[in-house]
């Protein structure tokens, strides 16, 4: 994280963190003696003062030295390419294998057995692709979507969120489909991380005073791209709609109550208990088989 401001009072700070949170920048606001500062990831530095300085000239009057442009600013989240990329890796390792359908049996998301207790599949089922084309498309979204919502939580944090919701979305889309229904694939998750673009952006809007209107559109957008995506013939609807449906509030959680992006140590944490999800799930579901 780099200061991008300096000598700040406490209200200035959080309105300014506000705005660059507003447009998809994670920022921590730090207390120092002079006052407070804001720190941003540094390829964002210029896209930051941009979104301030068009702040201040519609809100504030301009006090340009308060301003500390850097390099040029970059908006990608690579995370999502590098959690694709691992989705491809499980994908080939299954296929490869002498018998990839007792994966599917033994590691998918089947109603019968969440509702007898193997809640690991849950978890199990979101990294696991019926064929090239399933895995291609999730690859994809998850790099898309993935990358998006940790570009403005943090890739620990934004994970830890999107595969809860993966996991939320298959216990709920479980209760409700006939017993032997079965169900893989990572895009339950990624309908999750759509939810949580989607109420990110919602409830900033309100923040914004821009209104419930441009809210709700926000919120019908992501509908649309429900929809649009999620409904083919092919596709586990239910498994998508509850995913979106889960990672709805989840980001508006996130966005009322973090006040600030979170830092390093926390980022870790949350990455280290994701991952640590994900393993005593594969754990359990070998000791299980």
């Amino acid at each position: 994280m780099t200061p991008l401001f300096n000598n700040l009072d406490r209200e200035e700070a959080h309105t300014y963190s506000l705005v660059l949170k507003a447009v998809g920048i994670g920022n921590r606001v730090v207390g120092v003696e002079e006052g407070y500062r804001i720190d941003v990831p540094e390829p964002y530095l210029d896209a930051a003062l941009d979104a301030v300085v068009r702040y201040r000239e519609e809100n504030l009057p301009i006090d340009a030295q308060d301003f500390t442009p850097r390099g040029p600013a970059k908006r990608m989240n690579l995370s999502g390419v590098f959690v694709a990329v691992l989705l491809l890796s499980v994908h080939l390792a299954v296929m490869s294998s002498s018998a990839p359908d007792d994966y599917f049996k033994i590691f998918g998301a089947q109603a019968r057995s969440i509702r007898s207790g193997e809640s690991y599949r849950c978890v199990t089922a979101l990294v696991l692709h019926a064929d090239d084309a399933h895995i291609a498309g999730n690859m994809a979204a998850t790099a898309l979507f993935g990358g998006a919502v940790c570009a403005i939580t943090g890739n620990g944090v934004g994970w830890l969120m999107i595969l809860l919701c993966g996991v939320a979305g298959n216990l709920v889309n479980a209760m409700v489909v006939s017993a032997g229904h079965l169900s893989i694939g990572a895009s339950t998750a990624v309908f999750g991380a759509v939810g949580i673009l989607c109420t990110l952006q919602a409830v900033r809007l309100v923040l914004f005073g821009r209104g419930w209107k441009k809210a709700v559109a926000a919120l019908g957008a992501g509908m649309a791209l429900l929809a649009f995506l999620g409904s083919s013939a092919r596709s586990d609807l239910g498994a998508h709609l509850f995913g979106f449906v889960c990672g709805l509030p989840m980001g508006g959680v996130y966005q009322l109550w973090v006040e600030d992006r979170m830092g390093k140590k926390g980022q870790i944490l949350c990455g280290v208990l994701a991952a640590a999800i994900l393993v005593a799930a594969w754990l359990k579901g070998v000791w299980s088989s």
